[in-house]
């Protein structure tokens, strides 16, 4: 099984190796955000290596549970709530290999590390921290590391319960909800009074005996060592069989190893979608049925249209319930354009900044075909447009159950994300010719972007943030909606004006480069893929 291991690390090794594009701008500064992000949980570690070992046993015996309580609730969410799985097999691609299972099952455990590395760093520094007492032997230090594998079992059997969730129709919506429910949590329960009356049951929780971080606390303490290493054992035992029983269950539910024969069933049909052809003449009204009617029946997409409607509706509820005063404060009055603005930062990614990224091989069509490049990219921008407007009908109708919404609201928040969206569309369209990257569909929990295009996102993000800023700064300086509605008017006329512009060198680019985009989009996953980023 170590060789079979090994083999795989070094064909992922040379894949990376022979793929990796040269260091630049982007990467350096990924990087360096990286390590502030990194250097906070260093931070905590210290403070765990310096102050275990100066309090008392007994204010370390009610802090260590609780510690390892919060670690392992960050441990087994946050990955999933921020789609950053990390590293994981390409089952597709290693079956047809005469691979042991237990050798797959074995390195994708080991995989869990890269979806929160933060953990490890905490945990850590938590057995350095009790090695340095002079009351706790370092056999009982060590113990603690025990409770590693507890989280890197439990975490897999989670991820791949959700993931295989997400393939049945049924489910997928479900755990939608779920995720919208876990996200808004913790805002909640910091932000009012709910916290406080929950604060107990959390306390209670944490010490409870049996439990997984209560057992391996009181075993790194030196505490009845032989019923808490048993407790631990059960607790990861039964955390290997889940984990192992999904992970069996994901080798034969793989779609690209599963001989199910053909459904007889036809797929999801819009019958509206066929008036298009009387609005608008061909290719347009082609590929704007094309591109309806894919992206609705691709998970990946419906998942984003759904969180963007709904979670970002839910997310800044605990903000605005936070404001104290009898008439609210600048979230109660701007609630609507609030939501509006990171549901089309959730839509982005997908509609505008990688307009070519889910045709993946399929592109090479529009360089072979007579229709002009142009003409595809204006109709993919018209689709994303009617999309955008869908999201801002679904949030305006959401939107008045949370906070109250006037018509002057609905107005500058519509308003702001189209100026929002016209710039976001000009530069999508560059950077879909400029950096194309392929999309898989299918696979909802995982990031697909890496370093460089993540700086790119995060820049139009500043952007965006910046030109509806200029807009609410107008209108704090001149006490007038008119005053922030004239300047979005002119923002988003000087945004469709760089659009023609940026539309007639993002056509000269995508012709120029048309064999270099076909072959980044056409690109399949080495055999272990995901995207390690910041949680």
């Amino acid at each position: 099984m170590t060789q079979q291991i090994l083999a795989i690390v070094w064909a992922q090794f040379r894949t990376t190796r022979n793929h990796l594009p040269r260091t630049g701008v982007g990467a350096v500064l990924m990087w360096i955000v990286s390590a502030l992000w990194y250097s906070m949980f260093v931070a905590l570690a210290w403070l765990a290596i310096t102050g275990i070992p100066r309090v008392s046993i007994d204010v370390l015996g009610e802090a260590l549970p609780i510690s390892l309580l919060i670690v392992f609730l960050y441990n087994q969410t946050v990955p999933l709530l921020t789609l950053s799985t990390g590293w994981s097999l390409q089952i597709n691609k290693l079956q047809v290999y005469p691979i042991r299972d237990s050798a797959l099952f074995g390195l994708e455990v080991l995989l869990r590390i890269s979806s929160a590395p933060e953990f490890l760093i905490v945990v850590l520094g938590g057995v350095v921290g009790l090695a340095r007492r002079p009351d706790i032997h370092l056999s009982a230090a060590l113990s603690l590391l025990l409770f590693i594998p507890l989280n890197l079992l439990l975490q897999l059997a989670v991820r791949d319960f959700i993931v295989h969730a997400f393939e049945r129709n049924r489910f997928r919506e479900i755990i939608t909800i779920f995720f919208v429910t876990v996200g808004i949590l913790p805002q909640l329960l910091l932000r009012t009074g709910l916290g406080v009356k929950l604060k107990p049951y959390f306390l209670a929780f944490a010490k409870g005996t049996g439990t997984p971080w209560h057992a391996a606390a009181s075993l790194s303490m030196g505490q009845k060592p032989l019923l808490n290493l048993g407790s631990l054992t059960v607790w990861t035992a039964a955390a290997f069989w889940t984990a192992r029983r999904q992970f069996a269950r994901g080798l034969v539910q793989d779609d690209a190893f599963r001989n199910a024969a053909p459904s007889s069933k036809k797929g999801a049909d819009f019958p509206l979608l066929d008036s298009i052809s009387s609005l608008f003449k061909d290719p347009t009204a082609a590929i704007l049925q094309k591109e309806f009617r894919s992206l609705l029946r691709m998970p990946r997409f419906r998942v984003m249209l759904g969180m963007a409607c709904v979670f970002s509706a839910l997310v800044f509820l605990p903000l605005r319930m936070g404001e104290s005063g009898k008439g609210g404060g600048f979230m109660t009055h701007n609630y609507f354009a609030f939501v509006n603005l990171y549901g089309l930062l959730i839509l982005a990614d997908a509609l505008l900044l990688n307009i070519f990224g889910t045709d993946r091989g399929a592109a090479q069509l529009y360089f072979v075909s007579p229709t002009p490049l142009r003409t595809v990219i204006k109709a993919k921008n018209m689709a994303a447009c009617a999309f955008i407007l869908l999201q801002n009908l679904l949030v305006a109708i959401l939107t008045p159950f949370f906070a109250h919404v006037s018509l002057v609201n609905v107005i500058s928040g519509v308003a702001a994300s189209a100026v929002a969206s016209v710039h976001l569309m000009w530069a999508g369209n560059l950077l879909s010719v400029i950096m194309p990257r392929p999309i898989d569909p299918s696979s909802t929990l995982r990031k697909q972007a890496n370093a460089k295009v993540q700086l790119w996102v995060l820049l139009c993000t500043i952007g965006m943030a910046v030109l509806v800023g200029f807009a609410y700064l107008a209108r704090w300086a001149f006490d007038s909606d008119w005053a922030m509605l004239g300047v979005l008017l002119f923002e988003f006329a000087v945004g469709y004006v760089v659009y023609r512009v940026a539309l007639d060198s993002a056509v000269e680019r995508g012709i120029a480069g048309r064999e270099r985009i076909i072959d980044a989009l056409s690109k399949t996953s080495s055999p272990v893929a995901g995207s390690l980023g910041l949680s």
